[in-house]
């Protein structure tokens, strides 16, 4: 990968905490804003780490066909952010309130982070630098994580449920780009 690649790659999978944090701050959480950070960070390192170790696993079985099926999960993902994107806020807000304390962001930060395993065995297909791609994400993620959490916190607006949707349209652009081998 490229370094153009890897900050490609950083802001599509950021964007998805940019999303949560959005929520985050609108909801007055933007004092804990470190926390969150610290614990999304840390689950934005090691979850594409593991997905990497997999999917390099997997080429070895797989073999000739690893762009293919790479491109093809990225691509659902990204589907799957959009729905989720579009569904009803309500349950996230729920959420957004129980995670003020640390068990409740430690699970937050796992089903954000879920999408890293993905995009991690994706490119362990590809044979990815593994920290160069976990410690990309994980300073996007954390830097989204702070934006997200202040313009949440400004805006108080319902800016989540777009931030879904464009970081799920991102995901598919980048595995359709990953899959025609241009990226």
């Amino acid at each position: 990968m490229t370094f153009i690649d890897l900050l490609i790659l950083g802001s599509v999978i950021g964007s998805n905490n940019l999303a949560v944090a959005l929520s985050l701050g609108a909801m007055g959480q933007a004092a804990r804003r470190f926390r969150v950070m610290l614990v999304f960070g840390i689950f934005e390192f090691v979850m594409p780490l593991l997905g990497i170790g997999l999917g390099a696993a997997t080429a070895r079985v797989v073999g000739l066909h690893t762009n293919v099926i790479g491109a093809v999960l990225l691509i659902a993902l990204g589907l799957l952010t959009v729905l989720s994107g579009i569904r009803n806020r309500r349950q996230d807000e729920k959420l957004a309130k129980q995670i003020t304390q640390w068990s409740g962001l430690v699970f937050l930060a796992l089903g954000l982070s879920i999408d890293n395993v993905v995009v991690g065995f994706s490119l362990g297909l590809d044979r990815a630098e593994p920290l160069a791609v976990a410690t990309t994400i994980a300073c996007f993620s954390v830097l989204f994580t702070w934006i997200g959490m202040r313009l949440g916190h400004e805006s108080r607006r319902g800016w989540e449920q777009i931030s879904k949707i464009g970081a799920g349209i991102l995901l598919v652009g980048f595995g359709a780009a990953n899959g025609m081998g241009w990226i």
